[in-house]
């Protein structure tokens, strides 16, 4: 066969495909922006509700009733613990401490963080939040008026009362971590932009540069701050809401359409470093003990059951990706509809502690067929696992504040 005369062109990668592909990479193209264009779309409505959201809050006005007083004593006895004194003053301060901002399951810190050196709060900043937290009056907070409208009609006691009143308190310590932030009171002796935005150098190992989030305050599953109506202060709330209580409060909402009032205990969504990514639903003891502290009059804060975290009795789980898909949310416009990419992450092999359903199932299934092994995998697909509320024991010991290593999260916890 001859070959091709001196300076024709060779044959080129298009004309060696077959017409097939090329429909096939057209196709593509098309679903891609119009997959695009419905993300935008929805982006925009969300954006639109969030607005409104914010439009129709309402204080919780003093109207002597027994509700206000059990809301007030509640949001009092949050305030008095340790945990929420520290987690306000960091907001204060304007940077975390370097355990706490490790101290995340994906705490998205690389290199060299100059995080790393801020170990303690700065010099005033206690006196500071102590002095706030004196002067503080539930005035300046607001809410959705239909989950307050909700509690003000229940019976004080009841299911739908304790629900709501949870709700309620969760809104607060969210709106607290985001009023300080707007305050900008930022009284850390040192450059705060530079540790909050920096970002590593690229070099040949990591010649992609990863941007910094919104804010060092935050949750990895809300950074969305152009949907919220208070934008990146937002993003701090749910940090600060998470820090305090063990994780943002979610509510199965489909569940409470349908019994409005026997809503299911509510859920968590946590960010600390090793416990699951999943939304994990309270045990009756963890919501007793919860709501126990709440309404309990002068309460000893160093009892308190804060933060509740997840362990493997916490079974009743969601996935972070189907959460909202399946109405388990607070606020409907708390994430942004998932990208392709974002699937293609959160579809990475999950940890054990994701999944401890899995491994109440298989031992059932070693005990009863003994001659087979059967091991725990490292984590199934969907939500299809079966659900087994375990037994009435005590809520398991939370990670401690500041306690393990930086990197790794702390400790191993069984969760």
């Amino acid at each position: 066969m001859a070959g091709s005369p001196p300076g024709a062109p060779g044959p080129s990668r298009r004309s060696s495909r077959s017409p097939s592909h090329s429909r096939a990479s057209s196709r593509s193209s098309t679903s891609t922006s119009s997959s695009e264009r419905d993300q935008a779309d929805i982006t925009a409505r969300l954006q639109l509700l969030a607005r409104d959201a914010k439009a129709s809050r309402v204080p919780f006005e003093n109207d002597r009733s027994q509700h206000y007083r059990v809301f007030c004593r509640a949001i009092c006895n949050l305030l008095s613990t340790e945990l929420a004194l520290f987690t306000f003053a960091q907001s204060i301060d304007g940077l975390p401490t370097s355990d706490v901002a490790w101290d995340r399951r994906y705490p998205d810190l690389h290199g060299e963080h100059p995080i790393e050196q801020h170990e303690d709060i700065c010099p005033g900043v206690f006196d500071r939040a102590r002095q706030l937290r004196q002067d503080f009056g539930p005035g300046v907070l607001s809410f959705d008026p239909k989950a307050l409208r909700s509690f003000r009609k229940s019976p004080p006691g009841s299911r739908l009362f304790n629900t709501r009143l949870i709700e309620l308190v969760a809104v607060a310590m969210h709106e607290i971590g985001a009023l300080l932030f707007q305050l900008g009171l930022q009284m850390h002796q040192g450059d705060i932009e530079a540790v909050d935005q920096w970002r590593e150098k690229p070099d040949e190992l990591l010649p992609v540069v990863v941007p910094p989030r919104p804010t060092i305050f935050n949750h990895h599953g809300y950074l969305d701050h152009d949907l919220y109506p208070d934008g990146v202060a937002d993003v701090v709330g749910y940090w600060a809401e998470d820090r305090i209580l063990g994780g943002v409060t979610v509510f199965d909402r489909q569940s409470e359409q349908r019994a409005p009032q026997f809503p299911p205990n509510v859920y968590f969504h946590s960010c600390r470093a090793k416990l699951t990514k999943r939304y994990y639903q309270l045990r009756d003891d963890q919501q007793q003990a919860l709501l126990d502290f709440l309404v309990a009059e002068n309460p000893d804060p160093s009892r308190s059951p804060l933060p509740i975290t997840a362990d493997r009795r916490n079974v009743v789980r969601v996935n972070e990706e189907e959460a909202v898909l399946r109405h388990f949310y607070r606020d409907v416009w708390e994430h942004k509809a998932p990208t392709q990419e974002d699937l293609k992450f959160l579809e990475r092999a999950p940890r054990n502690v994701d999944y401890p359903e899995y491994e109440g199932f298989i031992k059932r299934l070693n005990t009863n067929f003994g001659a087979v092994t059967i091991t725990v995998p490292s984590g199934p697909r969907g939500n299809d696992a079966p659900n087994d509320k375990g037994g009435d024991d005590k809520a398991g010991s939370a990670i401690g504040e500041g306690q393990g290593s930086k990197r790794n999260g702390g400790p191993e916890d069984n969760s």
